[in-house]
């Protein structure tokens, strides 16, 4: 009797290598954001943006998807890439939809563009490993406290610390953040 192994994702193969790509600054660049429907998603997007058009005068772009446990259709993710120029994803903060938003990620970055992710505290570890099987271990994630679904929008909102923006302008671009920045 032998043992059958079955892959049960969508995809042929994980890419070996996804590519990270970065600006030099986000100064009036057009960021896209990303939910993928979870509960507060579009609220942690939000914290993120306002504190991005208030440092960096980005102009906000807001795009979801109608599922979060499965990928971001083709003609999303060209029309994000053709009106964008870097993304922020989220939530991973579960399984599947962690999973999924790490599909999203590496499918934009094969787009060219900058790209991060917002898990929270207990997916983190989670979605760096499902990043390195993707070949998408370069791509930024920012951090926010566990949990983010079941809690009251504004609390979402307010998750998104400095610490967690600071994050994300790592992982989009080569300026130095925080402390370091002149």
């Amino acid at each position: 009797m032998g043992v059958r192994i079955v892959n049960p994702t969508s995809y042929e193969a994980a890419p070996r290598s996804v590519p990270r790509f970065m600006v030099p600054r986000l100064d009036g660049l057009t960021v896209g954001f990303l939910s993928n429907s979870k509960m507060n998603a579009d609220k942690v997007l939000e914290g993120v943006a306002t504190a991005l058009v208030g440092r960096f005068g980005i102009t906000p772009r807001l795009y979801a998807k109608r599922v979060p446990s499965i990928a971001a259709s083709d003609e999303l993710l060209d029309r994000i890439a053709a009106e964008c120029d870097a993304v922020v994803v989220a939530m991973l903060d579960c399984g599947s939809c962690a999973s999924w938003a790490v599909a999203d990620m590496a499918a934009l970055a094969g787009r060219a563009l900058p790209v991060c992710g917002m898990a929270s505290t207990q997916f983190e570890g989670f979605s760096r490993q499902v990043l390195a099987i993707q070949g998408a271990d370069a791509l930024g994630l920012s951090v926010l406290a566990h949990p983010i679904g079941g809690i009251a929008p504004q609390e979402a909102f307010e998750r998104v610390t400095p610490a967690a923006v600071d994050s994300v302008v790592s992982a989009l671009t080569t300026e130095i953040t925080g402390e370091g920045a002149a």
